[in-house]
């Protein structure tokens, strides 16, 4: 995936929020799509919780090299939101720490029978298999589903 210098990369964890501005390229480097900073303060705002990897210094002062954000109420449902490695961090098992370290979280958060879902980019399934995460439909869920905005919703029936 990336060439040695990748590969050794030295990052430390942090969950202290990355900036909006931080957020804002790391998603640019994705080609996710451009946020403003209002929409990037609110949507790190409202995350159950962050993990960052920062580049070289201890204490997490760093350059962001990739982040993952869980959405939810903390205690029954939960949503991995972003995993995110810098395209310049990638290859050096970044994504793995990151994920551990979301694991840890749901361990200590998740209360039994708790809800923790994902949607996989096509072709990451496996990755978040080796995590404890199963496809679905093997169970209560189903198929997963997403809100395309493009269908008038049925009036509301208020008395």
């Amino acid at each position: 995936m990336g060439d040695a210098g990748e590969a050794d990369l030295s990052v430390v964890l942090s969950e202290a929020l990355p900036t909006a501005q931080e957020y804002i390229a790391l998603r640019d480097a994705m080609g996710w799509g451009r946020l403003d900073e209002a929409t990037a303060r609110r949507t790190l705002d409202a995350a159950a919780y962050t993990v960052c990897l920062r580049d070289g210094e201890a204490g997490g002062g760093g350059r962001l090299a990739g982040l993952a954000r869980v959405m939810g109420d903390g205690t029954l449902y939960f949503f991995l939101a972003d995993l995110i490695v810098a395209p310049e961090a990638r290859g050096g098992g970044h994504g793995e720490t990151l994920m551990r370290a979301v694991v840890d979280y749901f361990d200590r958060a998740a209360q039994p029978n708790a809800t923790i879902t994902l949607v996989a980019m096509p072709g990451r399934e496996a990755f978040y298999e080796r995590f404890g995460f199963r496809r679905t439909p093997d169970g209560p869920f189903g198929h997963g589903m997403r809100y395309a905005g493009d269908a008038k919703a049925p009036p509301l029936n208020r008395p």
